[in-house]
């Protein structure tokens, strides 16, 4: 079977569950060429093991994600490794590292909720000056996000902790995450739900669980000019914005993602 052989049955075969089939074929014959797509693109000619391009077909139409089966996921230009244990990054999560990156005064900075660590070490990269440190309560999840950090040359201190439990007294100028944001009734695809680590989805009924818990723990946590930025859910501006003014936070600004949804909330603890 030929490149352009698999990328035409492959096409036609993940039209069903992909919204990008031919993306996903190309990918997927580069993955197992040990190569790009660009070569792939490039060379149509080039010989495929049939059996190995069929197993790999029938795990992408049983709704495997992508990056799952690749082994790794591009976020801002880079590549993170991923497995079962993390959340897929997300484009949309770039809007989150650009506004980190706008804000001045900051030295240090807590990734809460770190899964891959594609934020922390984004930011530890982009802002070498920095003093990142990274929390996760999954143990499987702060494997990766230590071998990302690890290959991609980022300075990131690492801790497993329920929220802030790990840190006590200690204080920073910038506390960032993105946290499971999703209630238990909700529905997702069947790509997210079955294969996606539920305790990086699911905050609890509501889904407005985890967001309680860091508009109360987090101004103790926070300098006296600190901001804390948060990734927000889909229509969750509304809820989180009321959550925080009502433990006495002052919003800064709510930003938008390329899709016009409002994806990342900044705010500021008074004193």
């Amino acid at each position: 079977m030929t490149v352009s052989e698999f990328v035409a049955l492959g096409t036609s075969r993940l039209a069903s569950v992909s919204s990008s089939p031919a993306l996903d074929a190309q990918m997927l014959a580069a993955h197992v060429l040990r190569t790009d797509r660009s070569f792939v693109l490039a060379h149509p000619e080039e010989d495929l093991p049939e059996l190995a391009m069929e197993v790999l077909l029938q795990r992408r139409e049983a709704g495997e994600p992508l990056a799952y089966i690749l082994g790794w996921r591009e976020f801002y230009g880079r590549k993170f490794v991923v497995s079962p244990g993390v959340l897929i990054p997300r484009q949309e999560t770039e809007v989150i590292v650009e506004t980190c990156l706008a804000l001045d005064g900051i030295r240090t900075v807590l990734d809460m909720g770190t899964g891959s660590g594609i934020i922390a070490i984004t930011l530890a990269v982009e802002k070498p000056d920095w003093r990142v440190f990274a929390a996760d309560i999954s143990p499987d999840a702060l494997q990766i996000a230590r071998e990302n950090a690890n290959s991609l040359g980022a300075q990131v201190e690492f801790s497993e902790s329920d929220l802030f439990a790990s840190y006590e007294a200690m204080k920073f100028d910038l506390i960032v995450s993105n946290p499971p944001y999703i209630g238990t009734g909700e529905g997702l695809p069947t790509e997210v739900k079955d294969y996606e680590p539920a305790k990086a989805l699911y905050s609890g009924e509501t889904g407005n669980e985890i967001y309680e818990r860091l508009a109360k723990e987090t101004p103790q946590h926070l300098t006296s000019t600190g901001k804390l930025i948060m990734e927000l859910g889909y229509r969750s501006s509304p809820s989180v914005s009321r959550l925080l003014l009502d433990n006495g936070w002052k919003i800064d600004q709510v930003v938008k993602d390329l899709s016009g949804i409002d994806r990342c909330i900044v705010a500021e603890h008074p004193y």
